[in-house]
């Protein structure tokens, strides 16, 4: 009697079982996966398998720690217009002693004409005469060189000529700002005693030969002392303590048998006060 019972119950819980695990299976469906399963060795310890989850945390909150102020005031600029004039340079003019020298050309006249031609010509002089002055002194000696003429080549033997002059020398101020404040312009005069000295120069004698030629004589080999004068003028242009000059003069002496004898150098030179 127990016994049946025992096998009734037995089987009622079976069945009870059996249906528990069907409805488990339908709620949970079986995993495909297979899970390796292999033996272990006798005497291995199986470890167990530990999954480790990192967390990690990030803060996203900032606090700004910079302030900037975007309201700015005008800019302020300051000009001065009061400036310091620049001082005026005073302009240099020269005054009182001078030296300078010059070139140029002789062209003869008067009884030097017909046996001469032109030559070169060079001059030295010193003076004194400021810029502001009307009046200067001046000496100087000019150099020339006279030319020969082919019709009376067998009377010359290379000539040469030296005048020594002594002058005053006048200054005419019409003009001294014709090229602006800082240069001088001048037109001037000049005229004086000279002294002559000559020599191989062939000269032309007063009379005629009885042909109607001139009666011209051999110069000598030594050298003539005549007296004379000199008149002339000239212009210049001065800067500072500079100034360049352009001048021309008549040069002339009389003998008593000849008419007289003239040279007119056109010089260009400078002077240094």
């Amino acid at each position: 009697m127990s016994l049946r019972y025992t096998t009734k119950y037995l089987a009622g819980a079976a069945a009870m079982l059996a249906f528990g695990a069907s409805v488990a299976i339908a709620q949970n469906p079986r995993s495909t996966r297979r899970i390796p399963i292999s033996k272990e060795a006798p005497g291995e310890v199986v470890t167990p398998r530990v999954d480790t989850v990192t967390v990690y945390k990030t803060d996203t909150l900032r606090l700004a720690t910079t302030r900037v102020d975007t309201v700015t005031g005008p800019t302020v600029y300051r000009t001065d217009t009061v400036q310091m004039a620049a001082p005026v340079r005073p302009i240099h003019l020269p005054g009182g002693l001078y030296f300078g020298l010059g070139g140029g050309v002789s062209a003869p006249n008067g009884a030097l004409y017909n046996p001469n031609s032109a030559g070169p010509s060079a001059q030295l002089q010193l003076g004194w005469q400021g810029a502001k002055q009307l009046l200067g002194l001046r000496a100087d000696v000019n150099y020339a060189k006279p030319g020969e003429d082919g019709r009376y080549s067998n009377l010359q033997a290379d000539p040469e000529i030296l005048n020594f002059s002594a002058d005053a020398k006048l200054n005419l101020p019409f003009f001294n700002h014709l090229f602006g404040a800082q240069h001088r312009f001048n037109l001037y005069g000049i005229g004086g005693y000279t002294h002559t000295s000559y020599k191989n120069l062939p000269i032309r004698l007063e009379g005629l030969n009885p042909d109607g030629s001139i009666i011209v004589a051999a110069g000598q080999n030594s050298w003539t002392q005549m007296n004379g004068w000199n008149a002339g003028g000239g212009m210049s242009l001065g800067w500072g303590s500079t100034e360049l000059f352009l001048e021309t003069r008549v040069l002339a002496f009389n003998s008593d048998n000849i008419p007289q004898a003239r040279q007119m150098p056109f010089v260009f030179g400078i002077n240094f006060y």
